[in-house]
């Protein structure tokens, strides 16, 4: 281990320490010393193992890569390092920035490791998914840690949620977003991180996977499920908060942290370039009848295991078989351009007058993906589920995601900063964002914030298209009170991404494709 005494005594770290202990870091100055002096031989290490990497070309050298290469930012935390990303004029993509300026990433499958240099530094290391109990006072008690007797992401030992380090962030999300484990000038912790007396965690949690509502009425992170649908926004946020009255659903504090780690390992503002998501799905042809039978005749490579599924007249009929979870792919003898789809619940009868309604996938078809990021079979084919750091579709694709914490009202924004008083009747506890000018319909060119809650950020001005600036599409209704939806659903192709963002629709909205995740507050 390094000697800490340079680093406790030297001024530039001295001022860190201070500044970390301003913004709530509970470790002592020889602790602190320590994380920093470790940087250095992290740097010595990393470059050993990146040197051993490029020399392979095995997947285990592809992960030796991805850690070495990340820990040459780490050595950066004796300069007190951020990870960067600066975005100029219309084009999408950015230029790197601080100590990210020669990291890569490629996004893995099932059978590619790809290469992430984010993999070895925070906080992108210390995020880990786990099992827990979530208590009625809104804090956490983990279970198990993936990988630990006991993990196990059915429900039975606990919420699937993952475990994000404190880090801190600076810059706007489409011009120069900044990331850093440390506390530097200029920077902030993320609302998430921030407790109601000005504290900060020292974590925070998010779900692991879309959110479903149980047969116990209460909103769950599980893999195995359909992520559930047809329910309004405040039938979610009840859901969530049989758990506790500060449990809710999705959030800008939320979108927030994830953004900023997204944003940044892309690379780029046009998140579906790197990772597609579940965005190109919808009807196929029934291609063979069949009677009584849980089961149905298509063409190949048009269903997979674990996509959901309804069966109908066209278009979003379920009026022959509603959210069915495809469990088998089997070939017909005899038959080269057909096979037969199994999938879960009563058996039904089909006919080639029959469409199958592709909906979405279902809760954990990403864990197959073999790296921290990335798709089963393809990043770019729009008909899967992706992770990011062990977060199951985070912001965009499969289905619309509520977000409780703000609403339009005539066209301004209006926030609340507390989630046991979150409504859609009135603007009682809630902030007018009269200083925000919101555009009508098109595709985001920028974003805005009010300087009071910098962790909401939303549509300045529209012109764009798919493939530049913000690349996505925003839409917005000015009249009534209209609630936000994020994302984009599994049909919505390229409009869908991150930043993509629906004013048009209020709390009566209802809607297979519209959904919501736990929001943790502790």
């Amino acid at each position: 281990m390094a000697d800490s005494s340079v680093f406790t005594t030297d001024l530039g770290a001295v001022t860190a320490y201070a500044d970390a202990k301003a913004h709530g870091y509970t470790g002592t100055r020889e602790e602190f010393g320590t994380l920093l002096a470790n940087a250095g031989n992290n740097l010595a290490e990393a470059n050993a193992a990146k040197a051993a990497a490029q020399a392979s070309a095995t997947q285990a050298g592809q992960s030796a890569n991805a850690a070495a290469a990340s820990a040459k930012a780490a050595a950066s935390a004796v300069g007190a390092a951020f990870y960067g990303v600066d975005f100029s004029g219309s084009t999408s993509a950015g230029t790197r920035t601080g100590a990210a300026t020669e990291f890569v990433f490629t996004p893995g499958t099932d059978t590619s490791a790809g290469q992430n240099d984010f993999d070895g530094v925070y906080p992108w290391a210390g995020m880990r998914r786990c099992c827990c109990t979530l208590n009625a006072d809104g804090t956490v008690t983990v279970n198990a840690y993936k990988g630990q007797p006991g993990y196990i992401e059915d429900g039975t030992n606990g919420e699937v949620l993952v475990e994000v380090p404190l880090f801190y962030v600076s810059g706007m999300l489409d011009v120069n977003p900044r990331v850093s484990a440390v506390p530097m000038p200029g920077f902030r912790a993320p609302r998430k991180f921030q407790n109601a007396d000005g504290s900060l965690k020292q974590k925070c949690y998010l779900p692991a996977f879309p959110g479903s509502i149980g047969a116990d009425g209460k909103l769950h992170s599980i893999a195995g499920v359909v992520s559930t649908g047809n329910k309004t926004i405040s039938q979610f946020l009840a859901a969530a908060r049989l758990w506790g009255e500060t449990y809710c659903i999705n959030t800008s504090a939320d979108f927030e942290v994830l953004a900023y780690l997204m944003i940044v390992v892309y690379g780029t503002r046009n998140v579906q370039s790197k990772i597609n998501g579940c965005v190109s799905l919808y009807n196929i042809a029934v291609a063979g009848a069949r009677t009584n039978e849980s089961a149905v005749t298509v063409a190949k490579n048009t269903l997979e295991p674990g996509m959901v599924i309804s069966i109908g007249t066209g278009g979003e009929d379920a009026s022959v078989a509603s959210q069915r979870i495809v469990t088998a792919i089997e070939a017909i003898e005899g038959d080269t351009a057909n096979v037969k789809a199994s999938f879960s619940g009563d058996a039904v009868t089909t006919t080639t007058d029959h469409k199958v309604w592709r909906i979405m996938q279902s809760t954990g078809t990403a864990n197959s993906v073999i790296s921290t990021c990335g798709s089963p079979v393809s990043n770019s084919d729009g008909k899967h589920s992706f992770v990011f750091y062990g977060c199951e579709n985070p912001l965009y694709g499969n289905q619309w995601r509520f977000e409780c914490d703000w609403k339009l009202i005539d066209g301004v924004p209006y926030y609340c900063d507390d989630p046991t008083k979150y409504q859609w009747s009135s603007a009682d506890d809630y902030t007018k964002l009269d200083g925000l000018v919101l555009p009508g319909d098109g595709w985001a060119k920028n974003l805005q914030a009010d300087e009071r809650f910098p962790w909401l950020q939303i549509a300045k001005e529209v012109g764009g298209s798919s493939g530049t600036y913000l690349a996505d599409y925003f839409y917005i209704v000015k009249s009534g009170t209209r609630v936000a939806l994020r994302g984009a659903r599994s049909s919505n192709g390229n409009q869908g991404g991150a930043f993509v963002v629906a004013l048009n629709h209020d709390a009566s909205l209802s809607w297979l494709s519209s959904s919501a995740d736990l929001s943790i507050p502790g």
